[in-house]
């Protein structure tokens, strides 16, 4: 009994002294120096453009943040010899699939169940001296990078160097870590119009947890028009017979070597407003009226005739995986009245231009936005999956460089967007950066992660963007944002700027403004873009 019980305490004893080493921080870089390694596969740098981004930037943050440069293991024999050391090695993308099993199933089963087009998931997990970076494809292998990166404090607030933070560390380390999470949402981007700067686009998306790109959802610009001026009665572009059978087949005869092929192609409706005297679009759009484009609703018809050419093109090449793209646009916000399912080759985009820019879902000061909700459920259940979200920063000042901030209102959005199961947002944006400000980053954030804390990515913004500038700056932008959240107003153009940047207003940001730029001698460039967008409410 006696040698049992000394067996029992060596055990404790033992497992005790094993979980302190584990507990112990991994020391990565001290005092201007490193042995870290990371380990990138030797095909990554031709082959696999994520994971050999997510090397480079893991390498060129480290040595930013510590002034120590790890040590970049892409050759097959540097590989084999970073695993044997006791040296820091970080391991990335596909070797660390490789090299942990258990890890790359926990990786897989953190995705979304049953993608229509590609789930991102990541994981984080370190073993001794090893420190395992991956996702569950290439784009996710960079995500996981990005999440170790933003977990030591980097952050991305705007696209170039400008926007760029990142702290100083004289010992960086990594304690425990054992992590997994998988994006609710597939499609996660913007896009630059109106001839924009799209300087540093790639890198901020990447780096915010943003896909560069619609990841393979068709096309859902203006497009019907071309097929439609000659099909049997048509009588212009924005007038033919909706319902027939013979438009159905007209149009789908024009795409059928395309839609055999695979393709994505958009059938989606021109910008106008459509009519017909053929009995049955008639009695379909006399079910609803849109109060939005002032008419009655062209919705009902219109999913009919998609509905139509997707039966006849499917039937005809049931192995085809083709995609048919439309857009719910100005003339189509509206979801049909009748109970209906788009087909399976359907995947539609849902731009409410005309709905209110500013508040949230949620918000008692906005009956259209809670009326938005409504149809954005309502589309979602039509569309079964594969509904997407046409999304416009810059709020409602569409065409002013003065602040149009939207987080008080995407907090609620984006949740609801999740919890309908959207496919995916894509967000059109001027990159007018003094308009704009951190929409985009806020809009990364939660696309990536619905229940992102925005009050506390803002409050921590101040300091890591301002430095000793952060109180005036922060009393600076929480003026203009509770103006804001506070208006009720609901519409948007340039019109309405007076009823948000009133003259008390314009006073506080100024009088803010100026107590900041005595603390900031060596950041006049962040303090100076404050400025600019200030200068422009003298106007």
């Amino acid at each position: 009994m006696k040698k049992q019980l000394i067996y029992l305490w060596i055990m404790i004893m033992f497992c005790g002294y094993c979980g302190k080493i584990m507990a112990e921080d991994l020391i990565i870089a001290k005092d201007g120096k490193t042995e870290a390694i990371v380990v990138v596969s030797p095909d990554a740098e031709s082959q696999h453009k994520g994971e050999w981004l997510a090397a480079a930037d893991l390498v060129k943050y480290i040595e930013m943040m510590t002034g120590a440069k790890p040590k970049l293991a892409g050759v097959r024999e540097e590989i084999d010899a970073a695993l044997k050391s006791s040296s820091p090695v970080f391991i990335l993308g596909g070797e660390a699939l490789k090299a942990n099993p258990k890890f790359a199933q926990k990786i897989r089963g953190a995705a979304k169940k049953n993608p229509v087009l590609i789930a991102d998931a990541i994981g984080l997990l370190r073993e001794g001296n090893k420190v395992y970076v991956a996702g569950n494809n290439d784009d996710a292998h960079y995500f996981a990078v990005a999440e170790l990166l933003w977990r030591w404090g980097c952050r991305w607030y705007m696209p170039t160097d400008f926007g760029e933070c990142i702290p100083e560390i004289k010992t960086l380390t990594i304690g425990e870590l054992d992590y997994v999470y998988g994006s609710p949402f597939e499609i996660r981007s913007y896009w630059i119009s109106w001839v924009g700067d799209t300087t540093g686009k790639e890198e901020f998306q990447r780096r915010n947890m943003m896909v560069p790109g619609r990841r393979g959802f068709p096309s859902t610009g203006h497009a019907l028009g071309q097929y439609t001026k000659d099909v049997p009665g048509s009588k212009g572009t924005f007038n033919f017979p909706i319902t027939a059978p013979e438009t159905a087949e007209h149009i789908a005869n024009k795409i059928a070597e395309k839609f055999a092929k695979g393709e994505g192609i958009s059938i989606g409706m021109e910008d106008g407003s459509y009519d017909s005297d053929y009995p049955k679009d008639v009695e379909l759009m006399k079910l609803q009226w849109d109060k939005y484009f002032i008419r009655w609703s062209v919705t009902d018809p219109m999913l009919e005739l998609y509905n139509n050419i997707a039966r006849i093109l499917q039937n005809k090449y049931p192995n085809s995986g083709g995609k048919l793209g439309f857009l719910a646009y100005a003339n189509m916000t509206i979801p049909p009245v009748r109970e209906m399912k788009a087909e399976k080759s359907l995947f539609c985009e849902l731009a409410p231009i005309d709905i209110d820019p500013i508040h949230g879902m949620d918000d008692e000061d906005s009956p259209p936005r809670r009326e938005y909700k409504e149809m954005m459920y309502k589309w979602a259940k039509v569309m079964e999956g594969r509904l997407a979200i046409y999304d416009y920063d810059q709020g409602m000042l569409v065409w002013r460089d003065i602040p149009n901030p939207s987080h008080q209102g995407l907090k609620q959005d984006f949740a609801h967007y999740a919890k309908a199961g959207i496919l995916g947002i894509n967000t059109e944006s001027r990159n007018a950066i003094g308009t704009t400000f951190l929409n985009l980053f806020f809009r990364g954030r939660l696309m990536w992660n619905p229940d992102t804390d925005i009050d506390a990515l803002l409050k921590e913004f101040y300091s890591k963007f301002y430095g000793p500038a952060a109180e005036p700056m922060e009393k600076y932008w929480s003026a203009i944002y509770k103006e804001w959240a506070d208006t009720i107003v609901t519409e948007h153009e340039y019109f309405v700027a007076p009823a948000i940047y009133t003259p008390e207003l314009v006073e506080t940001c100024r009088k803010n403004l100026e107590e900041a730029e005595k603390l900031t001698a060596s950041l006049t460039k962040k303090t100076q873009l404050t400025r600019h967008e200030r200068q422009v409410l003298d106007r």
